[in-house]
């Protein structure tokens, strides 16, 4: 198989190589577009002059299979929008993924993110169905999974949350119907609505500290059996568990400030302590108690 650089970029004249005055630096620059089109073959080896992948550089690009990202820092909107046929990323030194980044690349397998990794846009990885594997090694910089993240990568299996994190928005895991198991991190205090949405969670350990569950954050989620609730909790949303059609107790031992409609099937048991907002809750909705001591 064909191996190629894309093309040295002082080749180009609105590109040339910089040095910091007095210094001998190099200058970084960034791979748009323009210095792609032409040079894209299976495997791409992207020069270590350039830190960045500008915006839209490879969309669309359908030959493409695996890319090397040696010294990439950052990679920008859209950079590999609908590159069908890429199957693997390497990117040891990126710290920034923009908006919809590697959206459709629907036969990518993986994607692991270095220990200095920081932010990630929305819809990253959005409809990446062949995914199967998401890891942030060892990482404590990046504090959000933003909406729609991973949203329907069906085949998403294995999956490594940062250290750090703090917050998982909106449709994150939409429709991640492969992902079983997850471990939270101690750190997490929001999950947004829709977060896991129809995933395939057949477990799941809700850590202390969490303080917002969203509306329909885990709506049809229909494998999960049991879940407690911690007493860190201040708001439970509407449907927050509806439709888990496997659940058979919801722990509630405290008072959350606010608990909405609906938040589980009618034939789940709320096991509760007496006298609390959770029993008044669940005879409202009819819902069976267990009253604990």
């Amino acid at each position: 198989m064909k191996k190629l650089s894309v093309v040295p970029f002082w080749k180009y004249h609105k590109c040339r190589i910089r040095f910091k005055k007095g210094t001998g630096d190099m200058v970084y620059s960034t791979l748009t577009r323009k210095n792609v089109c032409g040079q894209i073959t299976e495997e791409f080896y992207v020069d270590e002059a350039y830190d960045t992948v500008g915006k839209e550089a490879f969309k669309n690009s359908i030959k493409v299979r695996r890319v090397y990202l040696s010294n990439i820092r950052k990679i920008e909107t859209e950079a590999f929008w609908g590159c069908t046929s890429l199957l693997t990323v390497d990117m040891p030194k990126t710290s920034r993924i923009g908006k919809g980044a590697f959206a459709g690349c629907s036969n990518l397998r993986s994607a692991v993110f270095p220990e200095v990794f920081s932010l990630l846009g929305k819809g990253v990885f959005l409809k990446c169905k062949r995914l199967g594997k998401a890891i942030f090694q060892n990482n404590r910089n990046c504090k959000k999974i933003p909406s729609q993240s991973f949203a329907e990568c069906r085949q998403l299996k294995v999956l490594q949350l940062p250290n750090q994190l703090a917050s998982i928005e909106e449709r994150a895991f939409y429709k991640c119907e492969a992902l079983e198991k997850i471990i939270l991190p101690d750190s997490l205090k929001v999950v947004e609505s829709k977060a896991f949405y129809q995933c395939g969670l057949k477990e799941i350990e809700l850590p202390d500290g969490l303080e917002k569950i969203g509306d329909s954050a885990f709506l049809k989620c229909k494998k999960l059996k049991y879940v407690r609730i911690p007493s860190s909790v201040r708001e439970i949303g509407k449907w927050a568990f509806h439709g888990c059609g496997e659940l058979e107790c919801l722990e509630i031992t405290h008072d959350p400030e606010v608990i909405g409609e609906w938040i589980t099937n009618k034939n789940c048991t709320i096991r509760c302590r007496k006298g609390s907002k959770a029993e008044a809750y669940a005879e409202k909705y009819g819902m069976k108690i267990i009253l604990l001591p």
